[in-house]
């Protein structure tokens, strides 16, 4: 505002104020009213105060948003000592085909068996 022109009341509320009166008019029908009663309004004026509430500033950060800290995630001692999930589950299925562990241990013997054959 220039020097010495004071309101009572700021233009924005002022817009508010007169919209809260009058819901069924439109942005343009806002500001013909307005300044046919002799205030200084112009669109843009009445557009951001509408889209304000009283008091609620809508200001972005000039800063840019912090990126996610990545957390590393430490490696499990189970595949330090060379646990596989997937081989537990391969060997899980093995058991099952051969119908126990006591079946599974004697085809792994027979395998070992016919192994050393071949070498």
């Amino acid at each position: 505002m220039r020097k010495g022109t004071r309101h009572s009341t700021s233009i924005s509320q002022l817009v508010r104020d007169f919209a809260a009166q009058n819901p069924s008019f439109g942005q343009a029908q806002i500001v013909r009213e307005l300044v046919s009663q002799g205030h200084k309004v112009y669109p843009g004026l009445v557009s951001q105060a509408l889209k304000r509430g009283a008091g609620v500033k809508n200001r972005k950060s000039s800063k840019p948003a912090r990126k996610p800290r990545v957390t590393k995630v430490a490696k499990s001692k189970a595949s330090e000592v060379g646990f596989q999930f997937d081989q537990f589950k391969a060997a899980a299925n093995f058991v099952k085909l051969c119908g126990g562990v006591d079946k599974a241990i004697a085809s792994i013997r027979s395998y070992e068996k016919i192994v050393a054959l071949f070498e």
